[in-house]
C-alpha cells in the first residue's frame, strides 16, 4: 500500500533529520490503519487493529528497555500492523533486522572497529549473564559511530515485504 510506504518514508526522513519520529504521524498512520481495517472487516477489524498493533509493543519491550531499539521503531511497526495482517507484519520484522545486521555490519568494516564492537558485546553479555539483570548496552565515547537509523532498515524491510508477500 503506498500510503504505508509514504508515511515509512516520512518517519526516515523525520529519524534521519532529528532521531526522533513525530507521534503525529504514527497517530496519522495508525487512524489510517484502524480506519482500513473496520472498513476490510467490520467492527471485528477494530479488534484485529488493536491485536496487530500491540504485537511489536510486546515482542519489543525489553530491546527498548536496552536502548537497542528506540521508542519510534517499535511505534513504526504497529503502525504496520495496524494496516496489515500479522504474516506480514512479522516478515516485515524478519527482513528489517536481516536489513539492520548488513547495515551495522557495513558501518563497523567502514570505521574499522568491528572486533571492538564484538568485544563490547561480548563483555555486554558476560556481564548480564553474570548479574542475572537486564542492563543498558554500553554506549561508545565516541559519539554516534555506533548508531543506524533503525527506521531506513524497516522502511527497506517493508518493501521487501510486500514483494514477497505480492
Amino acid at each position: 500500500m503506498l500510503l504505508c510506504l509514504t508515511l515509512l518514508s516520512v518517519a526516515v526522513a523525520m529519524d534521519i533529520r532529528s532521531f526522533q519520529i513525530s507521534n503525529r504521524l504514527i497517530v496519522s498512520g495508525f487512524l489510517i490503519g484502524c480506519f482500513f481495517q473496520i472498513q476490510e472487516s467490520g467492527v471485528k477489524g477494530a479488534s484485529v487493529f488493536l491485536f496487530n498493533v500491540s504485537v511489536p509493543v510486546i515482542l519489543f519491550y525489553l530491546l527498548f528497555l536496552m536502548r537497542v531499539l528506540g521508542a519510534g521503531d517499535i511505534k513504526l511497526f504497529s503502525m504496520i500492523g495496524g494496516f496489515w495482517g500479522l504474516q506480514l507484519l512479522c516478515t516485515t520484522i524478519a527482513a528489517s533486522f536481516l536489513v539492520a545486521a548488513v547495515m551495522s555490519l557495513g558501518k563497523m568494516i567502514f570505521h574499522r572497529n568491528l572486533i571492538l564492537r564484538l568485544q563490547v558485546f561480548r563483555g555486554y553479555m558476560l556481564e548480564v549473564l553474570a548479574s542475572g539483570r537486564l542492563l543498558r548496552y554500553p554506549q561508545e565515547s565516541q559519539g554516534e559511530r555506533h548508531i543506524i537509523h533503525f527506521s531506513i532498515a524497516i522502511l527497506i524491510g517493508y518493501a521487501i515485504a510486500m514483494e514477497v508477500a505480492y
